[in-house]
């Protein structure tokens, strides 16, 4: 099972998504790690699994909106 640390999430309320970015070379077993994390813990948003660069735009045009 996959160590928390091989991937980094940042959730959007307004709109209930999850932007997920994976650090991991073993995507296999981060991807199984990843996905009961988010239906036990966030079943009513939507998942999106970005890459790095993604990730952080999405990061900085939400703090830009507070």
């Amino acid at each position: 099972m996959a160590s928390p640390s091989s991937w980094e999430f940042y959730k959007e309320d307004q709109t209930k998504i999850l932007w997920v970015h994976i650090c991991a070379q073993d995507l296999t077993g981060v991807a199984i790690s990843i996905n009961k994390w988010w239906k036990t813990r966030y079943p009513e948003y939507k998942m999106r699994v970005v890459s790095k660069k993604e990730f952080e735009q999405v990061k900085i045009q939400e703090q830009k909106k507070q």
